[in-house]
């Protein structure tokens, strides 16, 4: 796993836009790039391209993540106040309520292609 994650992001999504916002002012050693998800540069087939205006995609150089996962892996790289949140989000019983809550979100967004 490499220090340096690439967050690709829904441009036409309003909550997309402020986790964006929010998580670049924490970034303070740039360990997160942030790009498009029509720039995702994937196997079409792939499921990432399949689902990247469904789902948070990420990409550390070597493995790509998604979702409940791909927050992880941000907090885990915002060292400060983050990475107590990323300890938590490991734990068995926080990750099943933040996974639901994840997807809850996600299947709400008004701005579904």
């Amino acid at each position: 796993m490499k220090d340096t994650l690439t967050i690709y992001f829904d441009e036409g999504c309003g909550i997309c836009k402020r986790v964006r916002s929010f998580l670049s002012f924490f970034d303070f050693q740039n360990k997160c790039n942030f790009s498009f998800a029509k720039d995702m540069n994937l196997d079409e087939a792939s499921e990432a391209m399949q689902n990247r205006y469904y789902d948070m995609y990420s990409y550390d150089g070597i493995k790509i993540y998604s979702g409940y996962d791909s927050y992880m892996q941000i907090f885990r790289r915002l060292i400060v106040p983050f990475y107590p949140v990323y300890l938590l989000m490991k734990l068995r019983i926080v990750r099943k309520v933040g996974e639901r809550y994840y997807r809850k979100v996600a299947d709400s967004r008004a701005c579904k292609i």
